[in-house]
């Protein structure tokens, strides 16, 4: 598991809050701001080897996977708006952090599940939706607009099929996080 100080995540958070403050979306800010400190200590993943499976995982593999986002794009000519590049990027994966007032992911209490089964966290069974649900919920909760390609394509997340180009962009650099972590792992 990576070591992430609390300087990391502090400086994390502190990017990916500016990325998002520079969309200029009031609703955007106040979502940030009112879940900021959950967010900002939250993990991206459960089991050690995937990304962002530590405390302050979910914000750094957000801001890593919103860059290799926009070098994608510029690689590809840029045939996505940079603004919507870095709103999908930064909040596709929002909903791993849970619901307003509950966290999906708990403190693993099991030796047992952490050693043997390399579960940093447990799953918290009571939230019956999928990341990208709770994603689409949390940001209608704070009336974050989304655009129709913005929309569409975060709805290729569930099944892995790039539904646009900006889609298609969206798992590209999902795709590279993970093979990052397998290849540190």
């Amino acid at each position: 598991m990576p070591e992430i100080t609390v300087s990391d995540i502090k400086k994390n958070w502190k990017f990916f809050s500016t990325l998002l403050n520079r969309l200029e979306d009031d609703n955007i800010n106040n979502f940030i701001e009112s879940l900021g400190q959950r967010l900002a200590i939250s993990p991206a993943n459960q089991i050690k080897g995937q990304y962002g499976a530590y405390a302050g995982g979910l914000i750094e593999s957000s801001v890593k996977l919103g860059k290799s986002m926009q070098a994608l794009n510029n690689f590809h000519g840029n045939p996505c708006d940079v603004k919507s590049i870095y709103k999908v990027g930064l909040l596709h994966d929002i909903g791993r952090l849970g619901t307003m007032d509950q966290d999906f992911f708990l403190l693993q209490d099991s030796d047992w599940h952490r050693e043997k089964l390399g579960h940093q966290f447990k799953v918290n069974y009571s939230l019956k939706t999928t990341h990208l649900q709770r994603t689409l919920f949390l940001l209608s909760q704070f009336q974050v607009v989304l655009s129709e390609e913005e929309f569409t394509a975060l709805l290729g997340l569930d099944d892995g099929e790039a539904k646009n180009q900006l889609g298609a962009i969206l798992l590209h650099a999902r795709n590279m996080l993970e093979n990052e972590e397998e290849n540190q792992g």
